[in-house]
């Protein structure tokens, strides 16, 4: 089964890539460039794909740093910084990427077609849904239909096995494929460590304790 995956180099598409691999996929990961502040998520993706010895393709799309207006892409928007215990629901909204997935979607089918693979994988999860419309089940069932016809192969899939799984339970199913969480890169800073305080980070922290899995994360605090 060769498969196409979106491959972050996050926590959860990490553990989406480990389970495609259980469950006998071949699998082609792609990482995109897309003039985001936490491209130390591609340093994370390398490490992960040379461990496991697997074709990785990063594609550099940072031109459309300048159309693509979010806290993630903008020099001039700050990372908005979340106290802890507090709901960050709100801070999410300047770091969402206008139609980031359906453009990535877009050139992974593109891809697959190249490659004679059907399946196009990413890891949109159900904790994701209030905030981004390109991780919702529906945005994914239209994606696959209009990747049907635009491709005319009727045997097309795209899929997000997380979208009815919150973010805690892609942890627990991490741990249970010994995904190297401390390999995996979530924090919007890009720092040289964890910052534990934007909102990817207090996500993070937060689905662990959820899970009641250990977090082997460093964080600056």
């Amino acid at each position: 089964m060769k498969s196409v995956l979106i491959f972050s180099g996050g926590l959860d598409s990490t553990t989406l890539l480990y389970k495609l691999i259980n469950e006998g996929h071949e699998v082609y990961p792609l990482t995109f460039l897309y003039g985001q502040k936490h491209c130390k998520e591609s340093e994370s993706a390398k490490e992960i794909t040379n461990i496991l010895k697997i074709n990785h393709k990063i594609i550099d799309i940072t031109a459309l740093q300048s159309v693509l207006d979010s806290a993630l892409t903008n020099p001039s928007i700050s990372i908005p910084t979340v106290p802890s215990g507090s709901q960050f629901y709100e801070t999410l909204k300047t770091t969402v990427v206008p139609n980031r997935n359906a453009i990535f979607l877009a050139i992974a089918a593109g891809y697959a077609q190249s490659i004679k693979a059907d399946n196009i994988f990413f890891a949109a999860h159900y904790s994701d849904r209030g905030m981004y419309p390109d991780c919702r089940s529906e945005f994914i069932s239209a994606f696959e239909k209009m990747t049907k016809l635009s491709l005319d192969n009727s045997n097309a899939s795209v899929s997000s096995p997380f979208a009815k799984i919150n973010k805690s339970g892609v942890v627990k199913i991490g741990d249970s494929l010994n995904v190297p969480f401390q390999l995996t890169w979530s924090c919007y800073e890009g720092k040289d460590r964890h910052c534990g305080r934007c909102s990817a980070c207090r996500e993070r922290k937060n689905a662990f304790v959820e899970a009641s899995v250990y977090d082997p994360t460093d964080y600056i605090e």
